[in-house]
């Protein structure tokens, strides 16, 4: 990797989630001290089968010699793709780590924790909007805003070689649920000090005009539970307290109870309520066992599974697995949550058998069940007159995102040479409040699957794919062990696998580019099995590249018996 640093200047290095969406991680470094903004995790597209998480590699930290310098980690807010990957950031750093986050953010990091084995302390320290945090030269400010949870702050970040912003996800929520506005009047003062370098989130800036406030919803949904006679099932994501606190309020005001279903939703909202996040009234939050015992047209169900995910409990609810809870004609369910691009077949998928069950189904699409916790074009036109920075970089988006950002920085009034488009990866000094890229190094993904968190190595990656794509050919050979001659026919199982012509033909020919490649090795290959298969794999795999242009896998088992077979 190439890697250089430059001393007494402040280096910028995103390790993921710019030019896309998810792994949000970024190092910040002055001489001898580095800071880890934020470690995120990202959830896969269709295109990676039984892939759980992808994580930056954090390991080039190592490879780097850097490891030894990261002082702390500091936690914007706590959904998943800032907090999901710090167990990864631990194991790389192999060693006492500190970090600092906001009370409600570092409860979700505890739980998160308590899936991992990391073999090192965490030290956690709560971190307040409005206090300094110290370490060495570089000296954080986190400033309150609003988002779509609880407890998310931005970041001023002073050093020598000049100031920087760091906005984190944030919007500008006028009517916030929990009451703490967002800090204008900290925004205004960073103004007035000065802002070298503002890097803000994209997510939303396509779409014109102000986020709506999470108040919104609340009305929306006060309004559909109020005119249902039946059960009422909401979907959201579980890290969502604000929409939570709404759902409970309302059961509380409709004489309802709420049950919460999905291990991540019981999680948060246990964690929510121990640190005094969810007024939760007396028995209106009841156990799963108690739902016999509601009525139907009592009873608020809030589930995991707005993105569709096939083991969620909203999947399994309309497949009727669910053995406390049934759907019913005329029930109602909502999907409070947007879809996340690449979840939209599942998620239509879900909304299509809901209303196939006959249910009154309530989405983004067709009802305002759900607001972004994202900045629009005017609240990041709001932030841009408050911290007149000097220069940009856009974040937290898809090379898409990022551009339109550029594009509006330009607008308000910055220098083409002062707004810079970078990715995962990229180099970037501020010195003496100019930036500039000074290279490049590359991170690579790890892809963990299960509960146990096992990393997915490449190559059984690219098998998932090709099966998924081209199916599976077995190919068996019997081979006499003491002549080494084939015995028999050659034995071929397809699965996931269409052939071109009629199937005996066709299996025919495929037997007999097996035995033609075996035969043609000298008698003393054939005993080397780890020889003789990649053989005839790859005459396999030539075949069906000419035939079919498919690249199926190929799977040759070889078998040796004592006597001849007749």
């Amino acid at each position: 990797m190439n890697y250089t640093y430059n001393r007494d200047t402040l280096q910028i290095l995103p390790i993921g989630g710019v030019g896309e969406f998810g792994m949000n991680s970024m190092l910040i470094r002055h001489n001898d001290t580095i800071v880890i903004v934020d470690a995120g995790v990202m959830f896969p597209d269709t295109d990676l089968p039984g892939v759980d998480l992808v994580v930056p590699d954090f390991e080039f930290l190592k490879e780097l010699n850097l490891a030894h310098l990261v002082r702390a980690i500091v936690i914007t807010h706590g959904h998943e793709d800032h907090i999901g990957g710090v167990p990864f950031l631990c194991h790389a750093l192999n060693r006492d780590v500190d970090v600092y986050a906001t009370r409600l953010t570092i409860g979700f990091i505890k739980r998160r924790m308590e899936e991992h084995d990391c073999g090192n302390d965490i030290r956690f320290h709560e971190m307040k909007a409005g206090e300094t945090l110290t370490f060495d030269a570089l000296r954080i400010h986190p400033l309150q805003v609003t988002h779509s949870i609880v407890d998310a702050v931005a970041l001023a970040i002073e050093s020598p070689a000049g100031n920087i912003f760091h906005t984190g996800d944030f919007k500008i929520d006028q009517t916030p649920i929990d009451g703490k506005p967002f800090d204008f009047a900290g925004f205004t003062d960073w103004g007035r000090k000065g802002i070298d370098l503002l890097m803000s989130d994209s997510t939303n800036v396509s779409k014109g005009g102000f986020t709506l406030s999470e108040s919104t919803v609340g009305q929306s949904l006060e309004r559909i539970i109020g005119e249902c006679r039946q059960k009422v099932v909401v979907a959201c994501f579980s890290s969502h307290i604000h929409r939570i606190q709404q759902i409970i309020r309302i059961a509380r005001d409709r004489n309802r109870k709420v049950v919460l279903m999905g291990r991540s939703l019981e999680n948060a909202v246990g964690v929510a309520r121990s640190l005094g996040y969810l007024d939760v009234p007396p028995d209106v939050v009841l156990n799963r066992k108690d739902i016999r015992d509601i009525p139907e047209h009592r009873l608020i169900v809030i589930t995991t599974g707005s993105q569709g995910e096939p083991m969620a409990a909203l999947s399994r609810l309309v497949r009727g697995e669910m053995k406390e809870v049934e759907l019913y004609p005329e029930d109602t369910v909502i999907i409070s949550a947007k879809t996340i691009p690449g979840n939209e077949k599942q998620v239509t998928r879900v909304i299509n058998n809901l209303y196939r069950l006959g249910t009154r189904v309530h989405y983004e699409e067709v009802s305002e069940v759900h607001v972004s916790g994202h900045a629009s074009r005017e609240e990041l036109k709001m932030v841009f007159s408050l911290l007149k920075p000097r220069q940009f970089i856009p974040i937290h988006g898809a090379r898409k995102q990022l551009e339109h950002h550029a594009k509006l920085a330009r607008e308000m009034g910055l220098l083409r040479r002062d707004v810079h488009v970078i990715e995962n990866g990229d180099l970037v000094e501020l010195r003496d409040g100019h930036v500039r890229q000074t290279g490049a190094i590359d991170i690579q993904y790890r892809y963990i699957e299960g509960e146990r968190h096992e990393e997915l190595e490449g190559m059984a990656l690219r098998d998932r794919r090709r099966l998924s794509e081209d199916g599976l050919i077995i190919v068996t050979l019997l081979v006499e062990e003491r002549t080494g001659q084939l015995v028999g026919d050659v034995e071929v199982i397809t699965r996931g696998f269409v052939l071109l012509s009629d199937d005996e033909d066709e299996m025919a020919m495929i037997r007999d580019v097996v035995r033609e490649r075996f035969e043609s090795l000298e008698p003393e290959e054939r005993w080397d099995w780890e020889h003789t298969r990649p053989k005839i794999r790859s005459a396999l795999r030539s075949y069906f590249r000419k035939r079919m242009k498919t690249f199926p896998v190929v799977l040759p088992i070889i078998l040796s018996v004592p006597d001849p077979i007749n």
